[in-house]
């Protein structure tokens, strides 16, 4: 599957030097949401270990012109990789900010609202995590509470990449 991944050109060089790149906890900048991510890579792909960080990928093609990619000025370089897909794990890129807020994942207003009226218990939360896997269900939802779903932003973790899994390098500079 052909999927994308924006790097540091510091990153990818590292990844030329040892053959393969795995995620960093050093970098991480939602430690326990990054560590939720794994368990759950851990129980939905095959043959993953939990103690290998993951790197994120898109189904996408990242333009290199979009802001935000890194600090201005920053070399970068965008990795048109060949991964298969059972090695990704897929979740929607605004519905992953619930996790990193700690937010539950509601069908509707109705359910966020009873949230609220129990005080946001952090264990009742973490039970609604999983359904950010669910595409039909997140999909489902009424368009007035979540907006329209849109699988452009699919965005994906995969236990690691390596070298002879690339099929492009586009080298960029941060605007």
């Amino acid at each position: 599957m052909i999927v994308y991944t924006v790097q540091k050109l510091t990153t990818y060089k590292l990844m030329r030097e040892q053959g393969y790149l795995t995620g960093n906890f050093k970098y991480a900048m939602f430690p326990e949401a990054y560590k939720w991510m794994m368990d759950q890579m851990e129980k939905r792909l095959p043959n993953y270990k939990s103690e290998v960080p993951p790197i994120w990928v898109w189904e996408r093609r990242v333009n290199r012109n979009e802001q935000g990619l890194f600090k201005k000025g920053t070399k970068g370089v965008i990795l048109k990789l060949d991964i298969p897909k059972e090695n990704i794990l897929w979740s929607p890129f605004e519905e992953w900010h619930s996790i990193l807020n700690e937010g539950p994942i509601t069908f509707d207003e109705l359910e966020y609202n009873e949230f609220d009226k129990r005080g946001y218990l952090l264990h009742e939360i973490k039970e609604t995590w999983e359904r950010l896997f669910d595409m039909d269900w997140l999909e489902s939802r009424p368009k007035e509470w979540a907006g329209n779903f849109d699988d452009e932003w699919m965005q994906g973790v995969t236990p690691k990449i390596t070298m002879n899994q690339i099929v492009k390098v586009e080298r960029f500079i941060a605007k």
